[in-house]
């Protein structure tokens, strides 16, 4: 795994160029939010089933200070967008056709889902299914 993406280490900044703004993962994270990113293609059906999760994660905890955010990858940007309509995506997306994230996080499969804390320090990788709402429990504890 690349220096400077493991658990525990600040996350890596990148930009991406894609239909003439640039967007980078700094946009979204360090900013005081917890960041949950999941890197994804809209071929990859183990990623497409991680959706729902990740759309009702957004739902439950966008309000409580969680940020989701899709980086796709691997795929062509028509593709995704396609995807992103189909499967109703409401969370921010960065379109990544040339890689530079997956291959800067270190990746080798998709989809890998990442947790940041507020700070932008890296707090869990390769989560999944359950794991998910196992993490973002620990984070927003229900005051109920």
């Amino acid at each position: 795994m690349q220096l400077g993406s493991r658990v525990g280490e600040k996350f890596i900044d990148f930009a991406v160029d894609y239909d003439g703004k640039t967007t980078r993962l700094s946009d979204y994270v360090g900013h005081g939010q917890y960041v949950l990113v999941d890197f994804w293609a809209s071929w990859c059906g183990p990623c497409r089933a991680e959706i729902p999760r990740l759309i009702a994660a957004y739902n439950k905890y966008k309000d409580k200070g969680l940020t989701v955010l899709g980086i796709a990858v691997k795929d062509k940007p028509e593709a995704t967008l396609k995807a992103i309509a189909e499967l109703q995506i409401p969370y921010p997306q960065i379109l990544d056709s040339q890689d530079g994230a997956y291959n800067l996080y270190g990746l080798n499969g998709i989809p890998h889902i990442i947790l940041f804390a507020p700070d932008g320090t890296i707090l869990a990788r390769g989560l999944a299914g359950e794991n998910i709402e196992q993490q973002l429990k620990k984070i927003f504890p229900d005051n109920k």
